[in-house]
Parts: structure tokens; C-alpha cells; sequence
């Protein structure tokens, strides 16, 4: 049975101020397939999205859904309310009945927050939230942007698997491309102001567009030796009166050709940010022992023993609220240590790029200069401009005042200053938030070659798998190195989450069938005591009559009352099984 068409979009066409970002665009999103929407930073993605949910207008063309859609998508702003507990803004912002609420809150594992104030948790525990929210709902066209964002590991292979069973449509924006070739049956590529849709997987698409890129490589190469050939003709002929005319000719055939050229893809996969190199020798970086971090009133975690050697690739995993970003702020000197201690080895220059470190960048300073007064001074302009151009700043940028920018503008930003610091050990607390899948590909190539230490907290499994060389996991407070490689990390770790799923997935079926059981008992016992009232009535009735001289009557009442008493002791019965 063929797919039904559920987003149709025809002709669309937006700009924003002189840039033009769809031009004559047209699609068809079919229902059943779960979209990975790639594109570069500024492709028009996210517009797309605001589009389809109605939030911005496009200047031209249409987008049509269809009457069987219902759209889903996670708002950017929190919905929540002060004193809301998460049951509290689940039933309002749902209407879905506190059951199933509870019957659901499993998939997310925030089954013991349901009592917790929503305001008082973690930004990723709210993210569980509000997808959670969404999926109450019942939606079966979803739109996705970004949602891995500030979610632990955990967390995004249970969203992952859940997906996997969604029956139903989803359009997904992710930087994180395992992610994508993970859920994803079908593609959809926003790039120079056109829509592409692919039903297949991500790998086989990037495969087709490697042989699309060499058959349009090797079309226009045939047309710049046409173009060649006309040329030489004008150059030698072109100031001949007798010729003009024929040269002429050729000057249109050739801006005729010109025309005809395909637009290439450029292929990433060699391209590198600028690091600069740093002194390189053995030995150890840094010494950890008995560390107890956290906060005044809060020990988060203690009793850590680590070594990090020079050059090691270190990812820092675990779960939110475990303590992965106070290590890196600890260690990077922005926290005081509460027990214990920690050394770098002598001579060693840290540098740190933190995940709100934004909000102390100089609003009045335009992009170029902050960057030539942060980095280090025997960077060249050459290379200022080419890291500027890898972490998605064009020319046209460079002027721009630091307090216009956005808050991934200035994230990127940041980063790409601590990158051209000269540091021999890096410290990156989730670098990969604000960059699309094909800059964090050549972020995590670059950062692998780089001759210094990486010690870094990041969910992006394709950024990990690429980097990381050593692994530290923190679980229930305590940090360890871990003894695997992070393929073997991520399989033990979906095959807990598994574990812990299925026995949950039973206390709950056995919560939900006593709740089933309970409303059954409700309704019986609901219906037995309209049973007893009527009884009584009857009683009520005939005792008002003469029933000395009415036999009848005496009958009725004698019969009414031992119905009354077996009822009685039904309800009693009942009630107890509660």
C-alpha cells in the first residue's frame, strides 16, 4: 500500500532581508517515515520548521498538511509554572488522566520526579519532560529540533528507542548524525534554497551524493574544455572585424555553457580546523587524588583517583547530574576544591570552553577584534580568518558587535578562541551544541590530531567515536576509568537501560492492571450501593403502608430486608479488596 503524502510543499520561497533562503523549494513528506533533516548552519532548516507550525510566514508559495495530521513538536520556551510538580504540568498541560501519565513516565525515567517542583530540576530533566508532554499527546506528525541537546547518553538512546517504535511521521534536525543513522528511514536535505527527500538510510544517501558530486565534477569538467576551446577561438579572432561576429557567438555559447554547470558538493572529509601544535613529550598531564567537587553546601562527587597522560583523548560520560561538568570546572580552576587534591604537571597551559561561558564576552567588541585579543599573537590573519570560517562566521560577520549575536553565535565563538589559544590541554564541556553534523565531524578530526590533551563532556556519539581514546564514566556519584572502548561502553550501557526498562515496564503492568482492577471494583461497588439505596427506598415505602392488615406488604418487607442484608455484605466485601 503506497505512502500517503502527509506535508506537501510547493514553490516555497522565503528571504530574509537580502538572503534568500528557499527559492522555489517543493517536497512531498510522506507519512510512516522518520526524516534526519541535514543541512548546513543558516540552510533554513529550523525557518522550514517555524514554517510547517505556522509560527513564521513564507513570502511566496505553499505548504499543505494533511487532514489526518496531527503535529507535534517541543516548544523552545518552558511551559512551566512556579510550583508546578511534573504530574501537576503533565495533567494541565495533557488533560490526559494521572494512569496514563504514570503508565508513561517510565520511558523517560523520571517515575521518581513525578512529586518534584519542574522548575527545580536539571535542564535536561525538564527536556524529559517536555518530550514526554509531547508524546501524551498522541501526535503522529512530529517536528524535532535539536532535542538532544543537554540530554545525558542515557537519555538519548531511550528517546532513540522510542522512536524506532513510533508509528507515525517524524521530521528530525539533529547535529548528532548518529542519531540520525540510527532512527532514520528517509532524508530530507535543506541546501542552496531547495528541499531534497531520500527514502533510504543516511549513509546510503551520502554515498548517492558522492557519485552525484563525480558525475557533476566530470560533467563540468567536459564543459570547461568546450568553454576552452570557445575561448581560444574569441581570444584569437575576437578583434578581427571579419570574425567578430562568430566570436561574438562564442562569448554567448560560452555564458550559455556556463549556465549548464551543476552546482558540486564539496566533501568534508579532509577538511581541518587550525589547532596550533604544541611542545610534545611523554609522561603524565595531571594527578587526581581523593577529589571531592561540587558546590559549599553539596558534595556532588568524592573520593576521585585519576591520571591523565600527555596526548590521551579523555570523554567524560555518565548522567546528568552526576558531576561530569563540576569535574571539568574543577579541574579547569572555576571551581574550588572541597577535599583532596588535583595537579598539572609544571608548565602546562590549560584552556577551558565551557557550556555558559558566553555571558562574560564583551558586548561592545565587534567578532575580529575579540578574537585577535584572545588568541595567541603569532596566529596569522590567514589562519584567524580560516578558524573564523570553520566555526560558521562568513566575512560579512566580522564586524558584527559580540551583544547582536546569538547565544550559539557566541558559543561558537568562544570555542573557536579557545581553539587558536596556544593550550596544550583543552578542557570542553559539550563543544558541539550550535555546530551542524559536518563541522562537528571536522571538529572531532582536527581535535584527534591534535598533539595536546582533550578532556571533554559530549553526547554526540559520532564526536566520541571519532576522538575519544580513553573514557571515564561516572555512575552513582563515584568517577573510574573505563576499562572498554566506547563501542563496548555503549552496548553494556543500552543493554542496563534495557535491563532497568524491562523490570520497570513489569512494575508497572502490575501497577496498571491493579489500577484496571481498582476502577473495575469502583464501578461494581458504585453499582451495588445504588442497589442498596433502591432496596432501601422500597423498605422506606412499605413501611408507610399498613402492613398489619396488608399480608403482602408484610411478604414484600421480609423479602426487601434479607436482600438488604446479602447486599450489605456484598458492598462490605468489596470495599475490603481495596
Amino acid at each position: 500500500m503506497a505512502k500517503r503524502e502527509i506535508i506537501h510543499i510547493e514553490n516555497l520561497h522565503k528571504m530574509y532581508g537580502n538572503k534568500e533562503i528557499f527559492h522555489e523549494a517543493n517536497a512531498s513528506i510522506l507519512e510512516n517515515n522518520i526524516y534526519g533533516v541535514i543541512g548546513a548552519n543558516g540552510a533554513g532548516k529550523s525557518t522550514l520548521f517555524k514554517i510547517i507550525l505556522g509560527k513564521e510566514e513564507q513570502d511566496d508559495g505553499v505548504i499543505n498538511l494533511a487532514n489526518f495530521a496531527k503535529i507535534g513538536f517541543i516548544p523552545q520556551e518552558d511551559p512551566f509554572i512556579e510550583g508546578d510538580s511534573v504530574l501537576d504540568f503533565l495533567l494541565r498541560w495533557t488533560k490526559v488522566p494521572d494512569w496514563e501519565i504514570k503508565k508513561q513516565v517510565n520511558q523517560f525515567q523520571i517515575q521518581d520526579l513525578v512529586d518534584k517542583e519542574v522548575l527545580s530540576l536539571s535542564g535536561g530533566f525538564r527536556m524529559r519532560v517536555k518530550i514526554l508532554s509531547m508524546i501524551l499527546l498522541n501526535p503522529n506528525l512530529i517536528l524535532l529540533d535539536e532535542p538532544t541537546n543537554y540530554l545525558d547518553l542515557s537519555t538519548i538512546l531511550l528517546l532513540e528507542n522510542w522512536i524506532k517504535s513510533f508509528k507515525g511521521t517524524i521530521l528530525l534536525i539533529t547535529h548528532d548524525r548518529e542519531f540520525i543513522r540510527q532512527v532514520s528511514t528517509a532524508i530530507m536535505e535543506v541546501e542552496q534554497g531547495q528541499i531534497k527527500t531520500f527514502e533510504g538510510d543516511l549513509d546510503t544517501y551520502l554515498s548517492k551524493k558522492e557519485l552525484e558530486r563525480e558525475h557533476n565534477l566530470k560533467v563540468n569538467q567536459n564543459i570547461d574544455k568546450k568553454q576552452a576551446q570557445l575561448q581560444s577561438f574569441v581570444d584569437r579572432f575576437g578583434a578581427k572585424a571579419s570574425k567578430a561576429k562568430q566570436a561574438k557567438s562564442k562569448e554567448k555559447n560560452i555564458e550559455r555553457l556556463e549556465q549548464e554547470k551543476s552546482k558540486v558538493y564539496v566533501s568534508n572529509t579532509k577538511v581541518r580546523m587550525f589547532i596550533p601544535k604544541v611542545f610534545t613529550k611523554n609522561g603524565l598531564a595531571l594527578r587526581v587524588e581523593n577529589l571531592a567537587i561540587g558546590y559549599k553546601n553539596k558534595v556532588i562527587s568524592d573520593e576521585i583517583n585519576l591520571d591523565i597522560n600527555r596526548g590521551e583523548k579523555i570523554a567524560v560520560l555518565g548522567d546528568n547530574g552526576q558531576g561530569k561538568s563540576t569535574l571539568l570546572k574543577t579541574l579547569a580552576g572555576d571551581l574550588e576544591v572541597l577535599d583532596g587534591k588535583f595537579k598539572w604537571t609544571d608548565s602546562l597551559n590549560v584552556g577551558y570552553f565551557g557550556q555558559h561561558i558566553e555571558q562574560e564576552l564583551p558586548y561592545e567588541v565587534n567578532i575580529y577584534d575579540y578574537f585577535r585579543q584572545k588568541i595567541a599573537f603569532e596566529i596569522t590573519d590567514e589562519q584567524v580568518k580560516s578558524t573564523l570560517g570553520s566555526f560558521l562566521f562568513k566575512k560579512e560577520d566580522w564586524t558584527k558587535l559580540i551583544g547582536v549575536l546569538s547565544g550559539g553565535e557566541k558559543s561558537r565563538l568562544n570555542l573557536a578562541s579557545v581553539f587558536l589559544g596556544s593550550y596544550d590541554v583543552l578542557i570542553l564541556d559539550e563543544p558541539t551544541n550550535h555546530l551542524d553534523v559536518d563541522t562537528v565531524e571536522i571538529m572531532a578530526r582536527s581535535l584527534q590530531e591534535f598533539n595536546g590533551t582533550v578532556i571533554f563532556v559530549s553526547h554526540d556519539r559520532t564526536f566520541v567515536n571519532i576522538l575519544a581514546n580513553v573514557i571515564w564514566e561516572v555512575r552513582d556519584g563515584k568517577f573510574s576509568k573505563y576499562p572498554g572502548k566506547y563501542n563496548e561502553y555503549l552496548y553494556n550501557l543500552d543493554q542496563r537501560l534495557n535491563i532497568d526498562h524491562s523490570e520497570k515496564v513489569k512494575e508497572q503492568n502490575i501497577e496498571v492492571k491493579n489500577v484496571s482492577k481498582n476502577k473495575e471494583l469502583q464501578k461494581e461497588i458504585y453499582k451495588v450501593k445504588k442497589e442498596l439505596q433502591s432496596i432501601e427506598r422500597k423498605i422506606s415505602k412499605i413501611k408507610k403502608e399498613d402492613i398489619l392488615v396488608n399480608t403482602n406488604a408484610s411478604l414484600e418487607l421480609m423479602k426487601q430486608e434479607e436482600m438488604w442484608v446479602r447486599v450489605a455484605n456484598y458492598l462490605d466485601e468489596l470495599q475490603s479488596k481495596i
